[in-house]
């Protein structure tokens, strides 16, 4: 199993309401733009879903505004045009449901967020999104007989935080460094991104921070971070992994050692050579061997090319 297993950037399915900040932003440079294109509002169609009481129309009016004010895109461009540069497709899927019980009514939102680029290969990756995220009003029936216009003021609280959450996460990729060494100090789906941009751009200043998420309470962070380090081949990591206190976690361990194997050195080695002779579990033992093996090929080939 290699460390790839654990570290790849898919996007995660968020249960709850996005609320972040601005963020500096640049503008898509005129050689690289990126352009709104088609956006489309559709129902779940599921039983009990009440979006039909939702007008789709104004609230795609809404969400495009918000898109276009937020400087990630260049402008917008209708779907039949083919202009210089990356077009993004936005799909978004919703569900409303209106509970009541003991005289008190709550109206429940779900929504889907689908960002897609053509043609393929143009846009960054990081364009791409597929989120989801949850929320709730309560109203009373009798102060607020309809319906419709507390159904549709949630749909566009809800729409519009998860837009925000798009945004703020794209802002990211062209933020100052401090700011994004802010993100990296704070909770929540910002930080996962700036986790993710913090390899992609190479900010070796951030290698000290990272190695500090690799005692994060949340193992998404944790293993964020250690792929980050990774991926920034920065051997300021090896000590924080050698000292772990993962030795009776196999899970965990899999991890330190595909780690370990990728970053290499001395110490790396050493630690290695370790598990391979004195863990206690067989499966742990073989993996540290099969990661000296992979060092030892590594090394043999680099002094071949010298």
């Amino acid at each position: 199993m290699s460390w790839s297993w654990w570290w790849g950037w898919i996007r995660c399915t968020t249960w709850a309401m996005l609320s972040l900040g601005a963020v500096a932003c640049k503008q898509p440079s005129a050689t690289n733009q990126f352009w709104l294109g088609p956006l489309a509002i559709t129902p779940t169609a599921r039983a009990g879903d009440e979006s039909s009481l939702v007008d789709r129309g104004a609230l795609a009016q809404k969400a495009r505004a918000q898109l276009l004010q937020a400087g990630i895109f260049a402008g917008e461009v209708p779907e039949s045009s083919k202009p210089g540069g990356a077009v993004a497709t936005i799909r978004i899927t919703l569900s409303m449901e209106v509970v009541r019980a003991d005289g008190k009514a709550a109206v429940r939102a779900g929504v889907r967020l689908n960002v897609s680029t053509r043609p393929a290969g143009v846009a960054p990756q990081h364009f791409g999104e597929d989120v989801q995220a949850n929320a709730e009003m309560l109203y009373d029936p009798e102060a607020q007989p309809d319906k419709k216009d507390v159904v549709q003021r949630l749909a566009e609280r809800a729409v519009g935080d998860l837009l925000a959450g798009y945004v703020a996460r794209q802002k990211l990729w062209s933020a100052e460094p401090r700011t994004l060494h802010a993100a990296l100090a704070a909770s929540g789906e910002m930080r996962l991104e700036a986790i993710r941009v913090a390899a992609a751009r190479k900010l070796r200043d951030e290698v000290p921070t990272l190695i500090g998420l690799l005692s994060d309470d949340e193992e998404t962070i944790r293993d964020a971070a250690l792929g980050a380090l990774v991926e920034l081949r920065d051997p300021r990591a090896v000590p924080a992994l050698t000292k772990s206190k993962s030795m009776k976690d196999g899970r965990e361990m899999r991890k330190i050692i595909d780690a370990l194997a990728a970053l290499g050195g001395q110490e790396a080695t050493d630690y290695l050579s370790f598990v391979a002779d004195a863990h206690e579990d067989e499966e742990i033992r073989n993996m540290a061997k099969a990661a000296l093996s992979r060092q030892r090929s590594r090394t043999q080939v680099g002094t071949a090319f010298r």
